[in-house]
C-alpha cells in the first residue's frame, strides 16, 4: 500500500513539476524616444526583486534597450552606456575629437545649408536632406555592440540571453515588419530610425523606418511569438493628441505613429511611466528618466509579486549571465568586402585602409571607419559584421554610397553690425583610381567679398597625400564697414585691402587630427589708403602694391566641435614661413611724396597658436589660448603700408572684422582665458579675456614713416562676453566686446551665423 502511494507521488511530481518550470514571464516595452530610458529602471527594479524576465519584445527605444538585455547586458552596464558620452554622440551623430581625419577636411567656410545634386537620365535632380542627425555614430555601434551576440546565437534571436523581437515598419508596403533572426544590430536599428530624424536602412533590400509607425506596443508579438504565462508591460509613449493648425511636430507624430492600445490581458500588469517635461532627443535627462522607470515600477511590486508567483535570484540570473558572455567572440576581421562602388573605387578605399597586419580589432576599424567617412567623396557607410566559422573571425561588409557629385552651399552671416555677407559655393566629387574635388565658392557683404577656385586630388599611397591648387580674390573695406547702429563711431582711415594669390600645397596625415603641410604661393596685394583724416571727395588714395611668393611649412592639428565657437577639443598651429617680393608705392593727392617708389622686401617668420578646453564639471568648461609671432618683417614705405601688410592678433569672431593697429606687431606674444557657462547641450555663455604683448610697438613717426616704440610696451587687452546658442544651421551669437584702444571702446552686436573667410595671402 504505502508503495503504491509512493509511485503515485512520483507520478504526480512528473506531471506537475514540469508544467510549473515551463510557466514563463514576458516584457513588452513601447517606444518613447528618449523617454524609453524608463525601461532600465523597469528592468533594474525587476532584477531586484527576482521577478524573471523569459522573454522580451520591443519597439524604437523598447527595442533598444531590450535588445541589450537580450544581449547580455546588465541595468547596471545599460545605464552606464547612456550617461556615457559615447551615447550622447550616436544620438546627436556629433563624432568623437579623436577619430575626425583631419587630413580630409576642407578649410572652415561659412556654410550652413547643404543641397545635393544627383543625375539621373542625363538630367539634375536635387536632393534635400533625408534626415536632421547623423547616423554615421549608430550605424557603427549597432554593430560593435551586437555582432558578437549575433554570432553567438547563430543570428536565431531565439539564442540570445533572452529570446527577443523587435518590429520595424516596411515603409513601401506600410506594414509592420517582425524580426525573429539575422542580424540582430541592423533590426534594432531599423526599429528605431524615427522619420526625418534618422536616416532609413534597407534589410534584405526592403526599406525600414521606426517600428511605432505602425506598432508602438508589440504585445500581439510578445503572445504569438512566445505566449508567456504572465506579461509586464512598460509604457513610456502616449497616442499623438488632436494636432494644432501651428504645432507642426504634433501633426507629424499624427501622420507618422500609429494609434497604439496599450491595454494587456488578465494575466498582465502595466507599468506607465509619463514625461510632460522630456522631449524625442532629450538624452542628456537619462539620470531622471531612469530613475522615473525604477520608482514607478517599485510603486507597482506588490502588484507584480501578487501576479507573478515565479522567483528568480539575481544569483541565478549572474551565473547564467556569465556562462552566455564568456563564449562570446571577440570582435576581430579577417576580410573586407565593399558593396556599392565600382572596381577602381573599391581599390581606392582598400588602398586607404592601412594596415600591419592582415587582420584588425574593433578600434582599429573605428579609425579606418572615420577616416573613409571623412572623405569627401563618401556619403555614407554601413558596417556589417558576420561571423565566419572557419577562421573565427568576422568578415566585415560595406555598404558604401558615394557622394552626390555635384553639392552646392549657401550661408553666411546676419548681423545687426555692418558686417552681414552672403556665401554660396559649389562643389564637384569624383571617386575612382584616387578622389577629386573641384570647388568653387563666393563671399559677398560690404565689409568682405571673395571669389576662389581650387582643385584638390586626394592619392592614396603608403603615406597619403593631397595635392590642391587655389586661385582666391580677396578685398576688404573696412571703411564702409565702419558704421554700427548701437554706438557713436569714430569713422576709421580710408582702408580698402585687394589682394588675389595662387597657392599650391602639399598635405600628409602625421595622426588622426593633425597633419603637415608644405605649400607655395604667389600674391598681389593692392592696399588703397589716406594718411590723413580729413580728405575731399576728389582726392585720390595712396596705393601700395606688394607681389610676393610664400613658402610655408606647417603643422596643425585640430579636434575642436565647432568650426566657431567651440566648446570641447584642442587646436594647435607652428609654421614657419618666408616671404620675398617687391613693394611698389603711388602716393595719391594727399601724399607727401611725388613720384612712385619700389623697395624689395623679404622676411622669415615663425608663428605659432594653441587653443584647449578643459572641461571641468559639466556645467562648466575653462579653455586656454596662447599665440606668438616672431618676425624679421621690414617696415615699408608708410605706417599705414606697414599696417595692412603686419600679423594681426584676432581671437575673437568680431575682432576678425575690425582694423585695429593697437593688435598689429612683427613679434608680439599673446594669453587668453576662456570660461565657459554650458547651460544645455547647444546653449552656453562664454566670457573670454585676452593679453595682448608685443615687443615693440609700431608706430607713426614724422613724414608717415613707420618706426618702433621701446621694447616691451604696456600690454593691452581685449575683453569679450558671448552667449551662444548652436542651431542645427549655425550659431546664434549676442556679443558685447570691448578693445583697449582710442577711439571705441565698446561693440555690443548680434549675429546668426558664421564669421570665416578664404584664406589671405600672406597667411
Amino acid at each position: 500500500m504505502k508503495k503504491s502511494k509512493v509511485l503515485l507521488l512520483l507520478l504526480l511530481l512528473q506531471v506537475f513539476i514540469p508544467y510549473a518550470h515551463s510557466q514563463s514571464v514576458g516584457l513588452v516595452l513601447s517606444g518613447g524616444g528618449a523617454k524609453g530610458l524608463a525601461h532600465i529602471g523597469v528592468i533594474q527594479a525587476l532584477e531586484e526583486n527576482n521577478i524573471p524576465i523569459d522573454y522580451i519584445t520591443g519597439t524604437s527605444m523598447g527595442a533598444i534597450i531590450g535588445g541589450l538585455y537580450a544581449a547580455g547586458y546588465t541595468p547596471r552596464q545599460m545605464r552606464k552606456l547612456v550617461l556615457s558620452e559615447e551615447f550622447l554622440r550616436w544620438s546627436t551623430g556629433k563624432i568623437d575629437g579623436k577619430y575626425i581625419y583631419y587630413f580630409k577636411k576642407e578649410p572652415p567656410d561659412a556654410s550652413m545649408i547643404n543641397l545635393r545634386i544627383s543625375f539621373e537620365d542625363s538630367s539634375a535632380v536635387a536632393q534635400l536632406p533625408s534626415n536632421l542627425v547623423p547616423t554615421h555614430q549608430m550605424d557603427f555601434a549597432a554593430m560593435q555592440i551586437f555582432a558578437a551576440q549575433s554570432a553567438q546565437a547563430k543570428y536565431n534571436f531565439d539564442s540570445l540571453f533572452v529570446p527577443f523581437r523587435c518590429v520595424a515598419t516596411d515603409i513601401h508596403k506600410n506594414k509592420e515588419v517582425i524580426f525573429s533572426k539575422g542580424n540582430l544590430g541592423s533590426a534594432i536599428r531599423a526599429s528605431m530610425t524615427f522619420p526625418f530624424y534618422f536616416k532609413p536602412i534597407s534589410v534584405n533590400d526592403v526599406l525600414l523606418f521606426d517600428g511605432g509607425m505602425k506598432n508602438n506596443f508589440p504585445l500581439n508579438v510578445l503572445v504569438d511569438d512566445f505566449n508567456p504565462d504572465y506579461i509586464i508591460g512598460s509604457k513610456t509613449a502616449d497616442n499623438s493628441t488632436k494636432p494644432d493648425a501651428d504645432d507642426l511636430v504634433n501633426q507629424l507624430e499624427n501622420m507618422l505613429l500609429s494609434k497604439t492600445s496599450f491595454d494587456l490581458p488578465d494575466n498582465g500588469i502595466l507599468i506607465e511611466n509619463k514625461f510632460t517635461d522630456v522631449r524625442l532627443l532629450d538624452f542628456d535627462k537619462a539620470p531622471y528618466i531612469i530613475s522615473k522607470g525604477y520608482i514607478n515600477t517599485m510603486g507597482k511590486m506588490d502588484s507584480i509579486r501578487q501576479l507573478i508567483p515565479l522567483r528568480r535570484t539575481a544569483d541565478e540570473v549572474d551565473k547564467r549571465r556569465s556562462r552566455y558572455t564568456k563564449h562570446l567572440p571577440s570582435l576581430t576581421f579577417s576580410k573586407v568586402l565593399i558593396e556599392g562602388l565600382n572596381d577602381l573605387e573599391k581599390e581606392y578605399l582598400l588602398q586607404s585602409i592601412y594596415r600591419k597586419a592582415d587582420t584588425f580589432d574593433i578600434n582599429q576599424l573605428r579609425e579606418v571607419y572615420f577616416k573613409l567617412l571623412a572623405d569627401g567623396t563618401i556619403s555614407s557607410i554601413y558596417p556589417l559584421a558576420s561571423y565566419d566559422n572557419e577562421s573565427d573571425m568576422f568578415n566585415l561588409y560595406m555598404r558604401v554610397k558615394e557622394e552626390n557629385r555635384l553639392i552646392t552651399t549657401i550661408g553666411g552671416n546676419i548681423s545687426s553690425g555692418p558686417i552681414n555677407q552672403g556665401f554660396a559655393s559649389v562643389e564637384y566629387n569624383q571617386l575612382g583610381a584616387y578622389a577629386r574635388k573641384l570647388k568653387a565658392n563666393i563671399y559677398y557683404g560690404r565689409l568682405y567679398s571673395s571669389l576662389m577656385l581650387k582643385a584638390r586630388a586626394d592619392l592614396p599611397t603608403y603615406f597619403p597625400l593631397s595635392i590642391s591648387g587655389a586661385l582666391t580674390l580677396n578685398r576688404w573695406d573696412y571703411y564702409n564697414s565702419s558704421s554700427d547702429p548701437f554706438f557713436e563711431d569714430v569713422r576709421p582711415a580710408y582702408l580698402i585691402k585687394n589682394e588675389s594669390n595662387f597657392r599650391l600645397q602639399v598635405r600628409t596625415p602625421v595622426k588622426t587630427n593633425s597633419l603637415l603641410s608644405a605649400e607655395f604661393a604667389f600674391g598681389i596685394g593692392e592696399d588703397e589708403y589716406y594718411q590723413v583724416d580729413k580728405f575731399l571727395k576728389a582726392d585720390t588714395s595712396d596705393l601700395t602694391e606688394f607681389r610676393a611668393l610664400h613658402y610655408k611649412l606647417s603643422y596643425n592639428t585640430n579636434t575642436l566641435n565647432y568650426r566657431q565657437f567651440p566648446t570641447k577639443g584642442e587646436c594647435f598651429l607652428f609654421q614657419l614661413s618666408h616671404v620675398r617680393g617687391v613693394e611698389e608705392y603711388k602716393p595719391g593727392s594727399t601724399g607727401l611724396q611725388e613720384r612712385e617708389t619700389g623697395k624689395f622686401q623679404h622676411w622669415l617668420e615663425l608663428y605659432g597658436k594653441a587653443s584647449v578646453y578643459y572641461p571641468i564639471n559639466k556645467w562648466y568648461t575653462l579653455g586656454l589660448y596662447g599665440e606668438v609671432n616672431y618676425s624679421n618683417r621690414p617696415f615699408f614705405q608708410n605706417y599705414y603700408a606697414t599696417l595692412l601688410n603686419t600679423r594681426s592678433f584676432q581671437p575673437t569672431p568680431h575682432s576678425r572684422t575690425q582694423f585695429m593697429p593697437v593688435y598689429r606687431a612683427h613679434e608680439y606674444a599673446a594669453l587668453g582665458v576662456k570660461q565657459l557657462f554650458i547651460l544645455n547641450r547647444s546653449l552656453h555663455f562664454r566670457a573670454e579675456s585676452y593679453l595682448f604683448a608685443p615687443y615693440r610697438k609700431i608706430e607713426e613717426r614724422g613724414n608717415y614713416l613707420a618706426g618702433y616704440s621701446r621694447a616691451f610696451p604696456s600690454p593691452t587687452y581685449l575683453l569679450s562676453g558671448t552667449l551662444v546658442y548652436h542651431s542645427l544651421v549655425g550659431p546664434l551669437s549676442l556679443s558685447l566686446n570691448y578693445y583697449d584702444k582710442e577711439d571705441k571702446n565698446l561693440y555690443l552686436i548680434f549675429n546668426f551665423g558664421f564669421i570665416l573667410f578664404n584664406q589671405k595671402g600672406l597667411d
